[in-house]
């Protein structure tokens, strides 16, 4: 079980005080936990049980490695009449980093209805070596996602994409409201299965882009994927990604393009490219006559 004391903020969980048969609560139990850090815990399925919302709103930072039958890092469900009354602040709303890594069973960081998490402190999101994971975010996510600074995810072979494709008002909603205003560094190798990064649309709030890293990932199509909610005009116009200065594409074998629907990028501040000479891509590097760097692709529709 968890380890609490009054006032106790940081916390290190060893595999003897943790188990896969839930935690039980008392009220005020763990709410002003701030840092969680788990290793090594081969029995745990579940890492933050349903049990434990109320230890989900002062958490800063959540690290967990090797454990090697996790199979959710936050499990929720539908409030009771209790913990509709003591709501105050949304669940996860002051989580600022999030690192994952070694957690072969693991099949999603959420699990449940999440409308009353909010994810928008959180700045770093590392996540290596999860052989299940076939999606990051569900779309009731993504869209509090503005301060995400860094996000870094290595060796997830299954992912298939960032945020979960979802049809109907629920797509809508979150494709106008989706966007990474403040992400600097995008970080995705050995990622197999992945098929493209972001929708088209979110291309045009990646303002304060500098690095972005691509590779082994062999079903890659697109980096931007298909919008239908994406501006034909922005679309037509071309996009500029102003502040990406290093842009890595190593051993993506399939065909890919830049941008789904969209020919011509443009990265006015690009310092450093690195292509594979072998790579299949639909794209062609040009500098331009300022000493910028523009990006022209064939639109790829599959």
């Amino acid at each position: 079980m968890f380890l609490a004391t009054e006032g106790f903020k940081n916390i290190v969980l060893s595999s003897d005080q943790m188990n896969k048969h839930g935690h039980e609560q008392r009220k005020g139990f763990l709410q002003i936990l701030e840092f969680v850090e788990v290793k090594d815990c081969g029995d745990i399925g579940t890492l933050f049980s349903a049990k434990l919302r109320q230890a989900l709103k002062n958490l800063k930072s959540v690290k967990i490695l090797s454990c090697k039958s996790l199979e959710a890092v936050f499990e929720l469900e539908e409030e009771d009449e209790e913990s509709k009354e003591e709501e105050e602040l949304p669940l996860l709303s002051s989580l600022t980093r999030l690192e994952l890594s070694d957690l072969p069973e693991l099949k999603c960081i959420w699990k449940g209805p999440t409308r009353h998490v909010n994810l928008h402190s959180l700045n770093c999101l590392i996540l290596r070596n999860l052989d299940k994971l076939t999606f990051i975010f569900p779309p009731s996510l993504s869209q509090s996602l503005s301060q995400l600074e860094t996000l870094e995810v290595e060796n997830c072979r299954e992912l298939k994409h960032v945020i979960r494709e979802k049809d109907g008002d629920e797509r809508k909603i979150i494709a106008e409201s989706l966007g990474f205003p403040k992400l600097k560094t995008l970080y995705i190798p050995r990622c197999g299965k992945l098929e493209y990064v972001f929708p088209v649309s979110v291309s045009l709030t990646l303002q304060n882009l500098e690095r972005m890293t691509i590779s082994y990932v062999y079903n890659l199509k697109q980096i931007f994927g298909p919008d239908d909610h994406a501006s034909p005009v922005n679309v037509e116009k071309g996009m500029v990604l102003p502040n990406l200065k290093e842009l890595s594409l190593e051993q993506l074998s399939s065909i890919v393009c830049f941008s789904f629907g969209c020919c011509n990028f443009s990265f006015p501040r690009l310092e450093k490219l690195k292509v594979d000479e072998d790579a299949r891509l639909c794209t062609k590097f040009t500098i331009t006559p300022d000493g910028s760097m523009s990006a022209q692709s064939e639109v790829l529709l599959i």
